[in-house]
């Protein structure tokens, strides 16, 4: 039974990394990573609040 929490361990690992990776490449501002989201919007890796393009110095780009 021990090879199914090993299992189970690196699916979840995986998953993790997987995720991660799926977030594209990251806009540095003041020291922080913020990813681009589908409406427009940036957000840290772990989610948290909405940042908008201006307060992040992004609005001139397209």
């Amino acid at each position: 039974m021990e090879w199914i929490k090993v299992l189970a361990v690196i699916a979840m690992v995986y998953g993790i990394w997987a995720a991660y990776r799926s977030l594209g490449a990251p806009v540095l501002h003041n020291g922080n990573r913020y990813f681009r989201q589908p409406d427009g919007s940036f957000r840290r890796w772990y989610g948290g609040r909405r940042f908008s393009a201006d307060e992040l110095g992004e609005a001139d780009r397209g």
